[in-house]
C-alpha cells in the first residue's frame, strides 16, 4: 500500500509526493489571488486581466459586448450594468495591447473606457441600493489625475467625484473624505468639496488632525494648478469626454486605502 510506511524508499516518495502537492497547491492560492488580501485576483490576473495578447484581446472584447447586450436587454437590473463596466475596465487595461505605462491608452482603451463611463452612468441611473465599492473603484482609477498630474486616470473629474462618493460611503474615514474632497473640487463642486474636507477633519484624531489638515491644504494647491486658478479658490475644472484610466489605485499623489482595501480595477 501507499501509505504503508515500513520501507525507506516509499517514506521519501511519499514525502516528495506531499512537497509538491504543498507547492501546486500554494501556488494556485497565490496564482488566483486566494488569501492574499487582494480584490482584484493575484499573480494570474493582469490590471486588464488579458495578459496583452491579441487572443486575449478578443476575447474580453465579446465578453464586453455580451456583457452589454444582456445590460441593454434588462432594462432595470444594476448588477448587470456592474458586469458590463467591469468588462470594459479589462478591455482598456489590457497591458500591452490597449494599454502601456509608457505611452497611455490607445484608441480601443480610450473606447473601452468611454463604455465602462456609460455603464456607469447606466448604474448610478438605476438607483441601486448598495452601489459596488470595487466597480466604483476602478471608475476612480480610470478617471482621475492624469499622468500629468501624478495620477493615472484621465481627468475626467465629474465621473471620478461620483464614484469615489461611492467609496466614501461604504469606507467613511478622514481618507476617502479627503479624496472626495479634491474631486468635488476639480470637479467644480466647491460646495461639496468643502462639506468633505470638514467632514475628514471632524473624522481625525488629535494626533492626525494636523496631517489631514496639511494634506487638504496640498489637494487645495493642486487643484489650483490644474485649474490655473490660486490655491484658495479652484472654481472649475477639465473634465475630458474621451476617457481612459488605468489601474486599480486612483494615483500615487492620491493614494489611500479603498473600500476592500481603498481599493478596484
Amino acid at each position: 500500500m501507499l501509505f504503508d510506511l515500513r520501507s525507506p524508499h516509499r517514506r521519501r516518495v511519499i514525502k516528495v509526493v506531499y512537497v509538491f502537492l504543498a507547492l501546486l497547491i500554494g501556488v494556485g492560492l497565490v496564482g488566483f489571488g486566494i488569501g492574499n488580501g487582494s480584490n482584484f485576483g493575484g499573480l494570474f490576473s493582469t490590471a486588464g486581466g488579458g495578459g496583452g495578447s491579441a487572443t486575449g484581446a478578443k476575447l474580453y472584447t465579446k465578453a464586453l459586448a455580451k456583457a452589454e447586450r444582456a445590460a441593454n436587454a434588462a432594462p432595470g437590473k444594476a448588477a448587470l450594468w456592474v458586469k458590463a463596466g467591469e468588462a470594459a475596465y479589462s478591455v482598456a487595461t489590457l497591458q500591452g495591447v490597449n494599454y502601456s505605462a509608457s505611452a497611455g491608452y490607445t484608441v480601443a482603451g480610450h473606447v473601452a473606457l468611454n463604455k465602462l463611463r456609460a455603464a456607469w452612468n447606466h448604474y448610478l441611473a438605476d438607483a441601486p441600493a448598495n452601489p459596488d465599492p470595487f466597480f466604483a473603484q476602478e471608475v476612480v482609477a480610470g478617471f482621475g489625475l492624469t499622468p500629468a498630474e501624478g495620477g493615472t486616470g484621465v481627468g475626467d473629474y465629474k465621473t471620478t467625484e461620483s464614484a469615489q462618493a461611492v467609496l466614501t460611503e461604504s469606507q467613511p474615514t478622514d481618507a476617502q473624505y479627503e479624496l472626495l474632497a479634491l474631486y468635488s473640487w476639480l470637479a467644480g463642486d466647491n460646495s461639496s468639496g468643502d462639506q468633505a474636507a470638514a467632514k475628514a477633519k471632524s473624522l481625525a484624531t488629535k494626533k492626525t488632525l494636523a496631517t489631514v489638515t496639511h494634506t487638504l491644504a496640498e489637494y487645495k494647491s493642486l487643484v489650483g494648478l490644474i485649474n490655473g486658478t490660486s490655491s484658495t479658490g479652484a472654481t472649475s475644472t477639465s473634465s475630458t469626454t474621451s476617457a481612459p484610466a488605468t489601474s486599480s489605485s486612483t494615483s500615487s499623489t492620491t493614494s489611500t486605502s479603498t473600500t476592500s482595501t481603498s481599493t478596484s480595477s
